[in-house]
């Protein structure tokens, strides 16, 4: 070490020992003295460990861009309908009349229904017919409620991809939801769904699309009402004495576009005569099994339904109008009233005046017939003749008092006990003012049933939502009938008519030429 660094060390530790000397001393502190109280401070807690998952983070695809809310949907109870839009309450509604209408529909097609009280717990077999059981469905239906207008009320669609088939309603909640409507889009969705479910779109370049014609969608509607008896007979009725009106050819080939422009009355009747076809081809033979296979290829047939339908029904192979038989035999067989059917107060009105007639002879010994205003001429007569008399009013009661208005079940047990008093010969006074109180009676139900009736017009037309557009085809008919050139008569009373408007016509324009 060199004599100039000794000296730079001894100089520093001479100027730190005269920097200690220089600092004050610290006083010691005194022993009782206590030390200073503690001031509490608020301090958060430690955050707890958080556990750290060493394995692969996996990214939902969007990113960290938050996703929107799930939709909320209403599920029918097999899984097919899936409603969304609109609020709870109308979905679920929606999902309720769709199901119960796939219900009814597979009902129509199982070979064999249990009651429900046959039925046991937790046991769908009832579900499964002895030939062969309803397959499940495989392509749902999506429904859609919205808002926004659409060109009709209901809207159902087939959508086809190159790998799969999607079945769509769209439903219009601005007036409300039609029953009638969603039921007939329902059945053309079971019916797109039977004949889409076992193909494959990459299969086939075309991709068909399936078109159900209107005929076979009324017809499966007026054969569930027939089945749950909530048919109207007199359509039916009506259709059988007029003859229809259409054609076996002009049913089979009328399009949807051409059904929804027909008239009021001409749409009851071709819903008539499809319900009637309809339930025809279940009436047949191992009618119910033909009519599954047949469901699963009239929404994708291009060709003539009767082929299709000789190919599902053999009994219809037997001659060249099988199927107009079978179709006139069950029409027929439907018009037929029960025995139970209850008619109209106007109708019982009509039927109690001609059960009440008598029928007995005059001095020449020709058959006459009285009314009820005549029964003091069977005073005259002997018991036998009295009775052989009554005896027709007395069974035409006894048929009436199954179909009469119920109201008028008390008054036909009065009219037989007058004419079981006639029959023994009581004839007086008592007889006379029992018939005036009957008539009355009869009176007064008459006007409580003309009531009645008016009321409920006045309910309907003040509580409409929608014209019924029955005075627009009344219009639109008169103007048709007028357009239509009339047929050419050549009676003799025809050409007296002709002879005196042609007079008539001569005379007015002479009139008319004189004026000038």
């Amino acid at each position: 070490m060199s004599h100039r660094s000794i000296r730079l060390s001894l100089l520093l530790a001479a100027s730190v020992r005269v920097l200690a000397a220089q600092e004050p001393p610290v006083p010691p502190i005194a022993a009782e003295d206590p030390p200073p109280a503690a001031v509490p401070v608020d301090e958060e807690p430690p955050p707890a460990a958080i556990p750290v998952d060493e394995g692969p983070v996996i990214i939902a695809p969007g990113g960290n861009v938050p996703q929107p809310a799930p939709e909320e949907r209403a599920v029918s109870l097999s899984g097919m309908f899936r409603v969304s839009g609109g609020d709870a309450k109308q979905r679920g509604s929606v999902a309720l009349l769709l199901e119960q209408t796939k219900n009814a529909f597979e009902g129509l097609l199982r070979d064999n229904e249990l009651k429900p009280d046959e039925r046991k717990k937790d046991d769908d077999s009832w579900r499964i017919g002895p030939k062969g059981q309803l397959e499940p469905f495989k392509i749902p239906v999506d429904v859609v409620l919205s808002d926004k207008p659409l060109s009709r009320n209901v809207i159902y669609q087939v959508i086809v991809t190159p790998n799969a088939y999607f079945l769509r309603i769209r439903i219009h909640l601005a007036r409300g939801i039609d029953h009638e409507l969603l039921e007939r889009a329902a059945l053309n969705m079971l019916l797109y769904e039977r004949a889409l479910r076992n193909m494959k779109p990459e299969d086939d370049d075309e991709n068909p699309v399936p078109v159900v014609r209107p005929w076979l969608v009324e017809g499966l509607v007026e054969a569930e009402r027939w089945r749950t008896n909530r048919a109207d007979r007199r359509i039916y009725e009506g259709v059988f004495r007029q003859g229809g009106g259409f054609t076996p050819d002009e049913i089979f080939e009328l399009p949807d576009a051409n059904f929804r422009r027909l008239d009021g009355a001409s749409k009851l009747s071709f819903r008539a005569l499809s319900g009637a076809l309809v339930m025809a081809l279940l009436d047949q033979p191992d009618g119910r099994g033909g009519f599954r296979s047949f469901c699963g290829e009239a929404a994708l047939f291009s060709g003539e339904m009767p082929v299709l339908l000789r190919k599902h029904f053999p009994q219809l192979n037997l001659s060249g109008n099988s199927l107009a038989k079978w179709w006139a035999l069950k029409l027929a067989q439907i018009v037929q009233p029960p025995l139970t059917e209850v008619i109209s107060v106007a109708n019982t009105e009509l039927a109690l005046d001609d059960a009440l007639q008598f029928h007995i002879r005059d001095a020449n010994d020709n058959p006459i017939t009285r009314g009820l205003d005549g029964w003091q001429e069977l005073a005259a007569l002997k018991e036998p003749e009295r009775v052989e008399a009554t005896r027709h009013a007395d069974e035409a009661l006894i048929r009436l008092s199954y179909r009469c208005f119920p109201s008028y079940r008390a008054l036909l047990a009065e009219y037989q006990g007058v004419l079981r008093d006639l029959v023994a010969g009581k004839s007086g006074g008592k007889i006379a003012k029992r018939l005036e109180e009957l008539a009355a009676q009869r009176k007064i139900r008459v006007e409580r049933s003309l009531r009645a009736r008016d009321y409920l017009d006045f309910i309907e037309i003040s509580q409409a939502r929608e014209l019924s557009g029955e005075f627009d085809d009344y219009v639109r008919l008169k103007e048709e009938l007028e357009l239509r050139p009339r047929p050419q008569r050549h009676d003799r009373l025809t050409g007296a008519l002709d002879v005196m408007d042609k007079a008539y016509d001569l005379e007015k324009s002479r009139v008319s030429r004189n004026k000038r």
